[in-house]
């Protein structure tokens, strides 16, 4: 029997290579580039058997370094280049949730809602009780104007408190959407419990340049939010009027400044749905 020379193809991350290492295989003949069928069949078994043995070499690996430099990014609002940093690790590493995790929040600072809803949803998918990303799908759904999911996430969050689920406080509060009117940013809070002595429900916040909180508009309980108010008012549409139950809402602006009242919702607890194009309006005419 004799041998003959074979470059066998290394493989690298379980791909080929065009790289190669050369192993020695049998043969059935002293004239290698004559042999039968057979010899030609006993060669491709020794080369299978090389391929076999032959470990594979990894591929290179994302260090912690990769992640820390995508979060370090991520939290500057570099969001171009965390995009970038953590798409790299989720190709190398599609099974790591916080880099998707890290991929959908670069995703919604960028806007691009439909693609950071898709990575939202993988999370969830492999880690349903991720709540940072069911609370970014809340925004992300109003973003997109899909009221039934927006209106799914925040039950399915609201039942986590309810249940004391771990991961999840009642005590928190949670930013459910955002827009702009007129150039001005706004972002909406919503309270599992309402807060405060108006015990309110709902805040559209407004802020100034130095991050403090501008102008805010609040549904609230109307007869509480009218006994903590102090000073004047500043009356906006109807005239208010006062309610004994808890469940009658006003929907209420306040600046440093003034205050007055948007709206009236005697027959309980309106949905956001409702609200949020009462505040809309009122902003576009306060202009």
């Amino acid at each position: 029997m004799h041998t003959q020379l074979v470059i066998v193809p290394v493989l690298v991350n379980g791909l080929r290579s065009v790289y190669g290492m050369m192993v020695l295989v049998p043969t059935m003949s002293k004239y290698p580039y004559r042999s039968s069928r057979k010899a030609r069949a006993t060669t491709l078994l020794g080369v299978m058997l090389a391929l076999a043995l032959m470990p594979t070499l990894p591929a290179q690996q994302s260090s912690p370094d990769d992640i820390t430099a995508a979060r370090k990014a991520l939290a500057g609002k570099q969001f171009g280049p965390a995009k970038r940093m953590f798409a790299a690790i989720v190709r190398e590493h599609p099974e790591s949730v916080e880099a998707r995790l890290g991929l959908a929040d670069a995703e919604l600072g960028l806007r691009e809602v439909e693609a950071g809803e898709l990575d939202y949803r993988r999370v969830v998918a492999a880690q349903p009780q991720m709540w940072i990303a069911h609370k970014n799908l809340v925004i992300v759904e109003a973003a997109l104007g899909r009221w039934s999911e927006f209106d799914r996430e925040r039950a399915l969050l609201r039942a986590a408190r309810d249940r004391n689920a771990p991961g999840i406080s009642t005590g928190d509060s949670d930013v459910i959407d955002s827009f702009a009117v007129h150039g001005q940013r706004w972002i909406v809070r919503e309270y599992y419990e309402p807060a405060g002595r108006s015990l309110v429900r709902y805040n559209f916040e407004s802020f100034r340049s130095d991050g403090r909180v501008q102008e805010y508009i609040s549904l609230e309980s109307a007869e509480d939010a009218k006994q903590a108010v102090t000073g004047g008012q500043v009356l906006i549409g109807p005239e208010y009027r006062s309610y004994s139950s808890i469940k009658t809402f006003a929907l209420n602006w306040y600046t440093g400044k003034a205050h007055g009242s948007i709206a009236l919702y005697p027959n309980g607890e309106p949905a956001y749905e409702k609200v949020r194009p009462d505040v809309l309006r009122f902003l576009r005419w306060q202009k």
